[in-house]
């Protein structure tokens, strides 16, 4: 098996790294002080997504819009606070976000436009001359493979054991569920995450389904015989969590990992970063992690950014 390659990767040092290098012109590299707007910069993602953009789902700007200058793009798993601070340190002031701005899927803003958080984040990114665009309905449809299953199985280190027929099954060496969970925690940098399982279950055979998979829909894939693990980001524990606990107490050999949504997709957006780099050119690129907010009582941490 493949090792975690997050091994020195941590948020910090890729923050680090990205604020370094904003401004930093090398050979062949984006100019010092280009610009694009973010409409040329949404067409380029159009053309290069692999299929028809399809207008009616959650992608479109939620703040500024194509007429925006934009000297940097930021990608990031979700349009928190921390987000933008990063992203205006590392010397972006376009941020491309696979998950919401504004705590809904769709970022509806009928029922929060009077909300005082919501007028405190939308005057920061006012201030700072920002474009944030939701990009999650393309992302997943990108071809040949959804862009956040290559970011996630390449980050994993089990690109070449996915199914080329269905890239969301894998078929790995055989190791026990407790040092395949050590494995994702190590290289998803993941500081909390929820298992069902013995940990002793020899398993292989694992689908993946990053982001959110509730409801009953992993029932038919738990009962079939190309999966003895599933992985997943999140879900309602009465649903498809406790299918996989019942279905264990009915005498089957399963086991489950829960992630969190914000690790199983995040390595996707560093994916992004380096699509975004094959046809923008003039201006950096670059992956800005996000603040996992969850923290355990064995290690807790404060790490959310209350300065404004």
């Amino acid at each position: 098996m493949e090792g975690g390659r997050a091994a020195g990767l941590t948020r910090r040092s890729i923050l680090a790294a990205s604020a370094a290098g904003a401004g930093l012109v090398a050979a062949g590299g984006p100019a010092l002080g280009a610009t694009l707007t973010a409409g040329e910069i949404l067409n380029r993602m159009k053309q290069n997504v692999g299929g028809p953009w399809r207008d009616g789902g959650v992608d479109h700007f939620t703040v500024g819009g194509p007429d925006t200058a934009v000297r940097g793009i930021a990608t990031v798993m979700m349009c928190t606070f921390d987000a933008l601070k990063d992203a205006l340190k590392a010397g972006c002031n376009m941020v491309i976000s696979h998950e919401p701005t504004y705590w809904s899927h769709p970022d509806r803003l009928d029922d929060i436009k009077d909300d005082p958080l919501y007028k405190i984040k939308l005057d920061y990114v006012t201030r700072n001359n920002m474009a944030v665009f939701h990009f999650h309905d393309h992302w997943h449809g990108l071809r040949p493979i959804d862009g956040i299953h290559v970011g996630e199985a390449a980050q994993l280190g089990w690109t070449r054991y996915m199914h080329k027929d269905n890239p969301r099954f894998y078929t790995l060496p055989s190791m026990t569920l407790l040092d395949m969970a050590k494995h994702i925690q190590s290289a998803l940098a993941v500081r909390t995450m929820r298992i069902i399982g013995d940990p002793a279950m020899a398993v292989s055979k694992m689908y993946a389904s990053y982001g959110n998979f509730g409801g009953i829909s992993g029932a038919a894939i738990l009962d079939g015989p190309d999966c003895d693990v599933m992985v997943i980001g999140e879900a309602q524990d009465w649903d498809l969590p406790m299918y996989v606990q019942d279905t264990m107490a009915a005498g089957n050999k399963r086991a489950f990992i829960m992630i969190g949504h914000d690790k199983s997709e995040q390595w996707g957006m560093k994916y992004c970063a380096e699509w975004l780099s094959g046809f923008i050119r003039e201006i950096p690129c670059k992956y800005v992690p996000i603040i996992e907010p969850y923290w355990n009582p064995e290690k807790p941490v404060m790490e959310i950014n209350t300065k404004i």
